[in-house]
């Protein structure tokens, strides 16, 4: 996140942020899946095996937390690719 966002992420949010995904994530384990809701203009929600887990309403969160696999400057652009649907199905 702030490697894309760069200096535009204040303490403050990252602080907010750090404390908004240790209640949403728990310790994972193989088998264990997470999910990530992504609410635009409102913020997202998170999933863990499918039962709800933390709502983080900031908008500014979400955009730059999802960023991470969808921004063009991803840095697994395959994965970025196929997350969106861009990728062939050689």
């Amino acid at each position: 996140m702030r490697r894309l966002n760069g200096s535009s992420i204040t303490p403050q949010q990252r602080t907010a942020w750090t404390h908004g995904l240790e209640e949403a994530f728990v310790d994972v384990h193989p088998g264990m899946r997470i999910t990530g809701l992504y609410l635009p203009g409102q913020g997202c929600r998170f999933y863990v095996d499918g039962k709800f887990s933390r709502e983080i309403a900031d908008p500014v969160f979400a955009k730059a937390f999802f960023a991470i696999w969808l921004d063009p400057g991803a840095r697994d652009t395959q994965l970025r690719q196929r997350l969106l649907g861009l990728a062939g199905n050689d």
